[in-house]
């Protein structure tokens, strides 16, 4: 048995960014740092403290909630003056300058993780992880809202999401559960059917991976079984399904990712590599019990498969 995330000094996240900081520009850039914030909910505090929209507050990448991350971000439309006077518990903005466009996932290169490990197992040393998402991506019920969402059954989405602003709307107005989902912000929206598509993929590769390698280890998680396996291929890829894709997955077909009802969250769908290299490993052991582990992942990976695979 092991533990991680005991509290969030022991899971670390230093975000690998691509922007470059100007001296002037449209768009102010700040370091966010957090902590016991997912970025989404960070974001919502900062721009109703702000009183500006979401939307124009960007990053490059969701960050863990049970951690402290860090991260660039981009604001748009209030001062720098009004920005330093935001005062939040577990938030800290740190001005790092200007940009001309906003800060978008394509900015993100990698992140570079810092995690203590309670454990006295033996800890492997990886080069390699299957690419899954891990639970972090799906949270409770979020993985049945996608499926119910892409499945166009929105009542039954409404039923599952405890938001005060969706119970109230649907109170107010049951036979209108588009407007209901309408009451939260887009980003979570696409989150949910996010989800589906990566427990989809999580069951692809794990399929795949079962018939073409070995397998050396199974580990359960909430939405069913990682498989690890002795070798890997850098190149291989496998496609996250969506609107765009040319195969469908037994459930669903590419055209159900199509949400005319909300079209700003319909889901397209792109290939997504079935390995990646885990870089600049290295660990330490602290105490009996206490190992702290360095490693860096590119985007879109998540450590905590790391820990899963290295755990024997």
């Amino acid at each position: 048995m092991y533990k991680i995330k005991q509290k969030p000094e022991d899971f670390v996240v230093k975000e690998i960014s691509g922007v470059e900081i100007k001296g002037s520009g449209k768009y102010l850039l700040y370091k966010l740092i957090k902590r016991n914030y997912n970025t989404i909910d960070a974001v919502n505090k900062i721009s109703r403290v702000l009183r500006i929209k979401e939307k124009q507050i960007g990053f490059a990448g969701s960050k863990d909630k049970n951690a402290i991350t860090e991260q660039v971000i981009s604001i748009a439309g209030t001062s720098k003056d009004r920005i330093e006077g935001v005062d939040l518990e577990g938030i800290k903005l740190g001005f790092l300058g200007y940009s001309n466009q906003p800060v978008t996932l394509g900015d993100l290169q990698g992140n570079r993780f810092e995690i203590i490990i309670n454990s006295n197992e033996k800890i492997g040393k990886p080069t390699f992880i299957p690419n899954y998402f891990d639970e972090q991506r799906f949270s409770k019920n979020n993985v049945e809202i996608g499926r119910r969402i892409v499945k166009k059954e929105f009542a039954k989405a409404v039923l599952l999401i405890d938001n005060p602003r969706v119970k109230e709307y649907s109170q107010e107005k049951p036979n209108d559960s588009i407007g209901a989902l309408k009451r939260l912000p887009i980003r979570l929206l696409k989150m949910y059917v996010n989800s589906l598509q990566s427990y989809l993929w999580n069951e692809m590769v794990k399929k795949y991976l079962e018939e073409k390698y070995t397998v050396v280890k199974r580990v359960k998680y909430s939405e069913g079984e990682f498989v690890f396996v002795k070798e890997w291929d850098k190149k291989l890829e496998l496609p996250l399904l969506g609107f765009g894709s040319e195969f469908s997955s037994g459930e669903f077909k590419p055209e159900d990712f199509i949400i005319k009802q909300i079209p700003e969250i319909s889901a397209e769908g792109e290939m997504r590599k079935v390995f990646v290299e885990v870089k600049d490993f290295s660990v330490k052991k602290i105490d009996k019990r206490h190992v702290k582990v360095d490693f860096t992942l590119p985007k879109g990976s998540y450590a905590t498969i790391v820990v899963k695979s290295i755990i024997n």
